[in-house]
């Protein structure tokens, strides 16, 4: 292998996914595994990713209690920590019409999770001197859901016209940014992913549509979802940190 392909391998690395239940996490698994990583989780539920698990952590996402027992747990369990993937923003929740209460349960669970991640897990990555945190996001990050897309799926557009989703996700672009800017003091890396919809995932109708704006034509796939996993924690992006990349078919360049 030449030095150059030398830079994408993840051999010797361990990766640690939060929330593993969560979209994307199967993919983002088995790409990290090919590529060598060792793979740990943390999250309330078991589940199967296809992959051998190294080892798994109960997390609550929200809790800085769980958050401050994750990190004592990594610390005496991992050894060494490489590549943090945080999936703690997906927001199930549909519809505006929700109670402060609810508004309030999911920015604890999401945003103030991904905050209380970063930070304790952060902590580790900056007295080693190394490691790539990696905040998984969707395209609507980036550009906002577009309403001609839902027209012939109503459940579709109750689910990503939810009084927070759009706040939730865009708020990773910035946060990114701002994490990046600490990480970065002591030698480590902080990037968003904002994938396109994976395909399967979606109604027929919201498929149609979708592609017809991007421009590959398609939704992601698995090797989508995996390569810029692989390309963001590994070496091949050691120059790279602070920034939101789409993974969306050039959905958001039309």
């Amino acid at each position: 292998m030449n030095k150059t392909l030398e830079r994408f391998s993840l051999e010797g690395k361990k990766a640690l996914i939060i929330c593993p239940e969560n979209p994307y996490s199967r993919e983002i698994a088995q790409g990290l595994k090919s590529a060598g990583a060792e793979i740990w989780v943390a999250g309330e539920t078991v589940v199967d990713l296809g992959v051998d698990i190294a080892g798994s952590f109960t997390y609550t996402h929200g809790s800085s209690e769980s958050a401050a027992n994750l990190e004592r747990e990594v610390r005496a369990k991992m050894g060494t920590l490489d590549i943090v993937i945080e999936n703690g923003l997906y927001t199930p929740v549909k519809g505006w019409k929700q109670s402060y209460t609810e508004i309030y349960e999911q920015l604890s669970k999401t945003e103030l999770g991904l905050m209380l991640t970063v930070q304790s897990l952060g902590r580790i990555l900056a007295e080693q001197g190394h490691g790539s945190v990696i905040l998984v996001a969707d395209y609507g990050a980036l550009v906002g859901y577009d309403p001609v897309n839902y027209k012939n799926c109503p459940d579709e557009k109750d689910n990503d016209f939810s009084f927070v989703k759009g706040f939730i996700y865009g708020g990773v672009v910035n946060y990114a940014g701002q994490a990046s800017n600490y990480l970065a003091e002591n030698g480590c890396r902080c990037n968003a992913v904002a994938f396109a919809p994976l395909d399967g995932s979606c109604c027929e109708e919201f498929k149609t549509a979708f592609t017809r704006h991007n421009q590959v034509k398609r939704l992601a796939n698995a090797d989508d979802i995996a390569s810029a996993i692989i390309f963001l924690a590994s070496d091949a992006s050691a120059f790279i940190t602070g920034i939101t990349m789409p993974v969306d078919g050039g959905y958001i360049a039309k």
